[in-house]
């Protein structure tokens, strides 16, 4: 084919750009053109190469990555290409060499920003320009449009990961310790988290484990275990590396929680040292019974729910009082201090001029010291059991002098309740199912119940492993 003079096309077309005044041309010396200020050549334009893995090829920042082919054939003699760049249908740009190659970090995070990051094939358009020069003179080509089907770096993620290691024998069947994000997808929430009770485990000063994919579990295959990265704090797939290793577990440590973002390949582990209760003890008793609130993650926070009538404290230890927490006398409202402390006390209503004792939901904070006291004003039995009412059911009475809620119903069916707090689903106040002998607030669990007809319900709430109800059947 019979070559165009380049200059001639620019002369026509007004398009010399101003000389970069580098004898090199290197890319940071070249003008960008707008997209339609770019010249076509005859004969001249990019193609694609089919699918590009990125899994297949070394991802980093470096321009080494082939994304498409072009031919110079169709160039005047002395002009070379320098640069380029593609221009996809966002707008979005991503610069590549004068031979077609780009960034794999970029074009990979690219793909993710638009479908995610999961290693499947991705569609794209894009629009490929390319620099060209001669004697310090730069011109923009369009070299056309052209599909990229591309497969973003990431590695093969499965829904649940499991520990196997000291903690368990190293037995590549055991389920003890699960890896979980919420049940969500991977590649949506890559974070898993797993908490080793450290009391339940008898105290290890270490522990060293390997992290098993759910579909590799008794299977006897470690060769898909996620291994331990000689970079601390990194881990690689496929069994490439160590075991993982934690060998400075405090004596008084609670917790172990181990933490893996899957698709950045890190872990991290912390040691929780909160105990798993501290109690409540006020004028509710006579300042003569302690009363548990629990903590489920050894992060100081502890819920509890009782009827409080005056002034209370917080202690670590249900039968002494060695450092005990009251209100920070030159704090706000609801902080807690170890030294100089007053009692805490309920809240106070100005119009009445008088305390609101009543029923209350009680948190604590010992990580940021603060305590908070939301009211229970009223207490519901919902569910199938009860006429399939899951919104209002049956309404509850505190009985005081026995320290209960209880209700008469009719039950319709053998079926399930919930108690639900002041009427909303809300956890803070109050969302309680589980099991009759084990009622937990925030619980997903309904409360299976296998009598029918008239019955009479009492709802005693305290905290995890403390709440339950009894249901007797009425004649």
């Amino acid at each position: 084919m019979k070559k165009l003079s380049i200059y001639l096309m620019l002369a026509v077309a007004g398009l010399f750009l101003a000389a970069c005044g580098q004898e090199d041309n290197e890319f940071a010396g070249l003008k960008t053109a707008n997209a339609e200020d770019a010249v076509v050549v005859p004969g001249f334009s990019a193609a694609g190469l089919g699918v590009i893995d990125l899994n297949t090829v070394e991802v980093s920042e470096a321009l080494d990555v082939q994304a498409f082919t072009v031919s110079e054939a169709a160039l005047p003699d002395g002009v070379e290409l320098a640069k380029g760049e593609i221009v996809f249908e966002d707008g979005t740009v991503i610069p590549t060499t004068a031979s077609g190659q780009v960034s794999g970090k970029e074009l990979s995070a690219y793909i993710a920003s638009l479908y995610g990051r999961r290693p499947v094939e991705r569609t794209v358009v894009g629009h490929v320009y390319l620099y060209a020069v001669q004697n310090g003179a730069a011109v923009k080509i369009d070299a056309g449009e052209v599909t990229f089907v591309v497969v973003p770096q990431a590695p093969v993620l499965v829904e649940a990961y499991y520990l196997t290691g000291t903690i368990n024998g190293w037995d590549n069947g055991n389920t003890d310790f699960a890896l979980s994000n919420g049940g969500q997808d991977p590649y949506e929430n890559p974070t898993f988290t797993c908490k080793l009770d450290l009391e339940t485990l008898g105290h290890p000063a270490s522990v060293e484990f390997k992290v098993t994919p759910v579909d590799k579990i008794a299977t006897g295959d470690w060769n898909s275990c996620l291994a331990a990265a000689e970079e601390e704090g990194k881990f690689n797939f496929n069994n490439e590396g160590g075991n993982f290793s934690i060998s400075d577990i405090p004596a008084d440590g609670k917790i172990l929680v181990l933490t893996f973002n899957m698709l950045d390949q890190t872990w991290e582990y912390k040691v929780l040292s909160f105990a798993p209760y501290i109690y409540e003890i006020g004028n509710d008793s006579g300042w003569s019974t302690a009363h548990p609130l629990y903590g489920a993650n050894a992060d100081g926070k502890y819920q509890g729910s009782y009827y409080l009538n005056g002034e209370f404290k917080f202690r670590p230890n249900e039968n002494d009082w060695n450092g005990d927490w009251g209100q920070d006398p030159n704090g706000s409202y609801g902080t807690l201090v170890q030294e100089g402390e007053q009692n805490c006390w309920i809240p106070w209503d100005e119009e009445a001029q008088q305390s609101l004792v009543g029923f209350y939901m009680i948190d604590v904070d010992l990580a940021a010291m603060t305590y908070q006291l939301t009211p229970i004003k009223s207490i519901y039995v919902v569910g199938s059991a009860v006429g399939n009412d899951w919104d209002h059911g049956v309404e509850m009475t505190y009985n005081m002098r026995e320290d209960f809620w209880e209700c008469y119903a009719d039950f319709t069916e053998a079926g399930e309740i919930k108690f639900k707090g002041n009427g909303t689903w809300d956890t803070f106040d109050g969302n309680w199912g589980g099991t009759m002998d084990n009622i937990v607030n925030g619980s997903n669990d309904n409360i299976p119940v296998s009598v029918t007809g008239p019955v009479h319900i009492k709802f005693y709430p305290s905290c995890t492993g403390h709440s339950y109800c009894t249901i007797s059947q009425l004649r």
